[in-house]
């Protein structure tokens, strides 16, 4: 798992102030005891919360983001409709730790008194809070985050939902199981910086869309989108760039790109008929107050970068390095390759990336796991010639080439085409 549970120290603490949770995710305090008895409702809310130290920061020093305010309304909207409701925290590899799963609002279920049904809709609120402020607690137990492998773990409990709705399978009080009204919802609450997967950030350049379209398809290449997520439910981003600790904070043009990153990903995730009008990504704002009880200090995420630091890329086409459909660099490529370890390595703490692409003749199965062939064999070479911290990332489909060929109609020819776009960027940090 990629978080872990409360240490018994901080478990006291949150027994003193009511706020912990029974296994099955509802508070101890019994208020709540209903909303895993009630019929279950085929709209289903589901709220993630990001626990990655970018987002509750990597010291006990650090105020990380507390995203209450901002997923109250969403709460609440939830318990209007009286759907089923689940939160749970991710990090690392994207397990998610549910601190409420499957849990009923439907505050009318065996009630029928005005007074009552008041009541009970005000505890639904507040013991979701709990759950809320539960998840917000949760600690990481490795670095990084996977936003995107979450996601995929949240669609198949939305997907859970309509299966037993349909089957007319609702437990308890089986006939109540299409209460609930509007389609639910999933709820991400996250600064966007994914560190693992097919989204990777770090080596991210937040510079134009055209980035954007090479990250889509190594994603749909790697099928790591999250193709689960049942038509008719909105996913909403929340706190996208937001970030805590010291992870550094994105400007407005590179926010804005990761808002339109994350909206792409979504919209290629969704069924044809759905697309981009069931994605939403929202500035609602959202503090850096929440001072975390005392836990075990959380690892210390990755650092995505966005763009920062004096950079130069050497752009290698594939005619110095590749044979088509091949991973084995040419003994020119080689000979290019140490000359450029010798320079790079004059640069002590500079970080260094080497990014790999492919020409479209491959299969599209086939994209990613040579791409990450390529840049695996030239960050072999660059180390061997004593270039520390190289990391490699394959990229798939290669976009524009990052130099304009000065043609004169302005368009490149076909082989030479092929060639820049089986080609390897080395880009050094300093």
């Amino acid at each position: 798992m990629a978080v872990r549970r409360l240490a018994p120290a901080l478990v006291v603490v949150l027994l003193s102030a009511g706020i912990t949770s029974c296994g099955d995710g509802t508070p101890a305090t019994g208020k709540c005891d209903w909303m895993k008895k009630a019929a279950k409702s085929r709209a289903h809310t589901v709220v993630l919360v990001d626990a990655s130290a970018s987002l509750r920061g990597s010291t006990g020093d650090d105020r990380g983001r507390d995203h209450t305010e901002a997923a109250t309304p969403y709460l609440e909207k939830a318990v209007k409709q009286r759907n089923t409701v689940s939160v749970g925290a991710f990090a690392g590899a994207g397990d998610v730790e549910w601190s409420a799963l499957g849990l009923s609002a439907d505050w009318t279920w065996k009630n029928d008194n005005p007074n009552n049904r008041e009541r009970r809709e005000e505890d639904a609120t507040a013991c979701l809070k709990e759950n809320l402020a539960q998840a917000q607690e949760t600690v990481p137990t490795s670095g990084g985050t996977d936003i995107l492998a979450a996601v995929r773990s949240a669609a198949a409990v939305l997907g859970e939902s309509t299966d037993r709705a349909d089957s007319g399978n609702g437990g308890p009080g089986d006939k109540g199981s299409a209460n609930g009204s509007g389609p639910g919802g999933l709820i991400v609450l996250t600064d966007g910086l994914s560190t693992m997967g097919c989204a990777d950030l770090r080596p991210a350049r937040f510079a134009d869309d055209r980035e954007i379209d090479a990250i889509a398809d190594v994603c749909s290449d790697a099928a790591e989108l999250p193709q689960e997520v049942p038509a008719g439910v909105p996913v909403t981003f929340v706190g996208l760039g937001r970030t805590a600790g010291a992870q550094p904070a994105p400007t407005p043009a590179q926010a804005g790109w990761l808002n339109r990153l994350w909206l792409r990903l979504c919209a290629e995730s969704r069924p044809k008929q759905a697309g981009a009008e069931e994605c939403h990504a929202v500035g609602t704002p959202v503090p850096g107050s929440l001072r975390r009880a005392s836990a075990p200090k959380p690892p210390v995420d990755p650092v995505v970068r966005f763009g920062a630091g004096r950079s130069q890329t050497y752009p290698l086409h594939g005619a110095a390095l590749f044979d088509p459909n091949s991973a084995v660099i040419r003994e020119r490529g080689l000979r290019e390759l140490t000359r450029i370890a010798v320079e790079v390595r004059s640069s002590p703490g500079a970080e260094v990336q080497v990014l790999g692409y492919v020409d479209p003749r491959g299969g599209a199965g086939n994209n990613l796991r040579l791409s990450q062939q390529r840049a695996d064999a030239v960050a072999e070479v660059l180390t061997a010639h004593g270039v520390r911290g190289v990391t490699a990332y394959g990229r798939g489909l290669a976009g524009a080439c990052p130099k304009p060929v000065a043609a004169g109609s302005g368009a490149r020819d076909t082989d030479e085409a092929l060639q820049c776009d089986r080609r390897v960027d080395i880009v050094v940090t300093k």
